[in-house]
């Protein structure tokens, strides 16, 4: 996924404690090459089951996380801690985030956040504006998808024209076959689509609609553009993994 904005500055991988498919996040964290490395609280089980990895930083309240692995990674100095309080108005997973943007990363890589708990699941797709916002590449993986939020290019402060945000989608860089165009926080406006399965041209996406999920590449290219609002682009696959080989 490419566009005329992002310039990436370095990798970051964050993981978090929703329960992971070991198989799929070992091979997903190969392809990352030079990351800076976050535990986001029981996040830290993945570092610890895989190597015993230090990563670079330990964020969280540690109300999940097992006392255990608290203490193993508590006198490891190649591991900066950031203890959080309980009480705070936001989640371990969103601090990791905002330390990920502020560091400069890009893109940004977010594992074991989905899945589990729908609250939580909603709350870090919510927290993807963030990164939108700070015009940051910051992606949402499990085995089914990648997501990824992308905002509309702020107004020209002298002209007040708002330029037409552009991306592009690589059949062969894709994360899947498929791909769903959904609206955040309200409506995207003159969003066209194509070389696509179903193309649109100018089109108004509500935030209530069903209209954008499930469409494919007919192209090795598909090209999107949009004029205002927040757009999320979910790319999703067939995952045939160690939960679907084991039945469940």
């Amino acid at each position: 996924m490419q566009d005329e904005l992002y310039v990436s500055s370095g990798p970051c991988l964050i993981v978090g404690g929703a329960k992971l498919d070991e198989e799929w996040a070992r091979q997903y964290v190969a392809e990352i090459p030079q990351a800076m490395t976050i535990a986001a609280d029981s996040g830290i089980d993945f570092f610890y089951n895989n190597g015993r990895k230090c990563p670079d930083l330990f964020i969280g309240d540690y109300d999940s996380a097992d006392p255990g692995m608290v203490d193993y990674y508590a006198d490891k100095e190649q591991t900066l801690k950031m203890t959080l309080p309980t009480h705070k108005d936001w989640t371990d997973s969103e601090k990791s985030l905002m330390t990920a943007i502020e560091a400069n990363c890009d893109p940004i890589h977010m594992i074991g956040m989905t899945g589990g708990r729908l609250d939580h699941t909603l709350g870090n797709i919510q927290m993807l504006r963030r990164a939108a916002d700070a015009h940051v590449h910051a992606y949402l993986a499990d085995p089914y998808s990648r997501t990824l939020m992308v905002a509309a290019n702020d107004a020209d402060p002298e002209t007040g024209v708002r330029p037409v945000r552009r991306i592009t989608l690589n059949r062969e860089k894709a994360y899947g076959k498929y791909f769903s165009l959904i609206a955040a926080g309200g409506p995207v406006t003159g969003l066209t689509v194509t070389g696509a399965q179903y193309n649109v041209a100018d089109a108004v996406l509500a935030g209530d609609s069903s209209l954008g999920v499930s469409n494919e590449f007919a192209e090795d290219e598909v090209h999107i553009s949009f004029d205002s609002g927040y757009l999320l682009i979910v790319e999703s696959r067939d995952y045939h993994g160690a939960a679907d080989r084991a039945g469940c």
